[in-house]
């Protein structure tokens, strides 16, 4: 769904706090196929503190055994960020990233155009996540604010039911990034 072009917002929402996982409640070998086209994408991506950039990433949809991912790949092939899509509601998507460095995943929002030409990324609002850790003991799971990400742990389907319920409510999210296929 997003490209490398989501490696670039995805570092830009990594700096802004997400959602971190050390299970994969969202597994990348399950994920969905959407209409987002693979090709090069421009991505607009905003800072909390309004500064903009805008980068240039490729994405490309993998499909075996009846399952989807994405790879966001830089124009210089220097990384590659798998993930898998999840859907949430209408045109909604919860964005699995695997974590380069270990198991676990990191966990973002997306919003796809209906031509598939185009997405938005978000990230979780301090506001929502202040509020999180009372949802995710509801739903069976624990959140803990650390400095650089916010951790979800416990059964993994108390983590998948978490954040499903968390993802559902857009108020939850701030849009971070732009991302228009070149």
């Amino acid at each position: 769904m997003l490209p490398r072009s989501l490696a670039v917002p995805l570092a830009a929402l990594a700096l802004a706090g997400c959602l971190s996982t050390q299970d994969e409640p969202f597994p990348l070998s399950g994920g969905d196929a959407v209409a987002a086209q693979p090709g090069d994408y421009a991505c607009r991506s905003v800072d909390e503190r309004g500064a903009a950039k805008t980068e240039r990433d490729r994405l490309i949809r993998l499909r075996r055994d009846r399952q989807t991912q994405y790879v966001f790949v830089a124009p210089d092939n220097s990384s590659a960020e798998p993930a898998a899509l999840h859907h949430v509601g209408d045109g909604t998507y919860l964005v699995a990233v695997a974590h380069a460095e270990g198991p676990g995943e990191d966990l973002y929002l997306a919003t796809i155009a209906a031509d598939g030409a185009s997405f938005r990324l978000y990230a979780s609002t301090e506001a929502a996540l202040a509020a999180a850790p009372a949802l995710a003991k509801k739903s069976g799971a624990s959140l803990v604010h650390n400095p650089y990400s916010d951790d979800l742990s416990g059964p993994v389907e108390a983590q998948r039911a978490f954040m499903l319920a968390f993802a559902a409510d857009l108020e939850n999210w701030r849009p971070t990034a732009d991302c228009r296929l070149r």
